[in-house]
């Protein structure tokens, strides 16, 4: 993660793990740059896309990066439950409360509060988070003692935050305090280069884990994988290849691909003559014969 410089960056952790694309480059170069300052942070992607991936890199080459990365689901806790996952709570604040408990925040003092699918915080706990962040002090459940917060805010989406907040989905006034910095994560399928590399990965990786040497992937296989929208992105790409080294002998075929037709999706352009890929990954695939 050290630049020539010795100076830390996301560089080599956010390359391997998504691609060699100039998209990808973009991304780095801002992610470095907003984590030098102590900024919110809205992460956008689709599914599957990596945003976690994108906030742990965050947090890492930070000067928080010493600190603890606390991560929250706001999709997976139940309302009633919310505000004592992130706030805490104090014995008999309510029933079941036999002590005390650290609430998120207080778990991730010093480093980064990583709240995802924050479109699934429910509108009262979205009021509580905006005056954490304004306060910077939050109260436990059952608790009168305000705690100061030294916490780094990072939230992600799958869809556009200032949308949902027009549509009154979102707090409009908790939209303007987390967007002090954004972090759009482009579509896989917009990146034709990260599948490439992504697949040669993910067939190296399974065919390490199965003891298995298959060896590549037909011309068509190449071209299917390269059409196909993938609404799962990068998740759903490892999935695939995944399944297709198991099924396959020596080289993955159409066959072992469990995904559309070729023509589900945007057309990418046919390979070039001579290899599966253009000239600078022509070795990472081998055509079979």
């Amino acid at each position: 993660m050290s630049s020539a410089g010795g100076q830390i960056d996301a560089s080599q952790e956010l390359r391997e793990t998504m691609g060699p694309s100039d998209s990808v480059g973009r991304l780095i170069a801002e992610v470095n740059l907003v984590a030098k300052s102590n900024f919110n942070v809205i992460v956008v992607g689709e599914t599957g896309s990596g945003k976690e991936l994108v906030a742990r890199a965050l947090h890492r080459v930070s000067p928080r990066g010493e600190g603890p990365f606390v991560p929250v689901d706001c999709g997976a806790i139940p309302e009633t439950l919310m505000e004592g996952e992130l706030f805490g709570y104090e014995k008999g604040a309510f029933t079941g409360a036999v002590g005390p408990k650290h609430g998120k925040f207080e778990l991730a003092q010093g480093g980064t509060l990583f709240l995802d699918e924050i479109l699934n915080l429910p509108l009262g706990s979205q009021a509580k988070l905006l005056r954490a962040l304004q306060e910077k002090t939050i109260c436990r459940l059952g608790g009168m003692t305000p705690i100061h917060i030294d916490v780094r805010v990072v939230v992600a989406a799958n869809r556009d935050l200032e949308t949902a907040a027009g549509a009154g989905t979102f707090r409009v006034d908790l939209f303007f305090r987390l967007n002090e910095f954004l972090l759009k994560i482009p579509p896989l399928r917009e990146r034709k280069e990260d599948i490439i590399y992504l697949t040669k990965r993910f067939m190296d990786l399974t065919n390490a884990e199965l003891n298995k040497t298959v060896t590549g992937f037909s011309e068509s296989a190449v071209k299917a994988l390269l059409s196909y929208p993938w609404s799962g992105n990068v998740r759903q790409l490892r999935s695939t290849i995944r399944r297709a080294v198991l099924l396959a002998d020596r080289v993955v075929l159409d066959k072992h691909l469990d995904i559309a037709p070729a023509n589900s999706g945007p057309l990418a352009p046919p390979p070039p003559r001579g290899g599966a890929f253009p000239a600078g990954n022509r070795g990472a695939l081998h055509r079979a014969r």
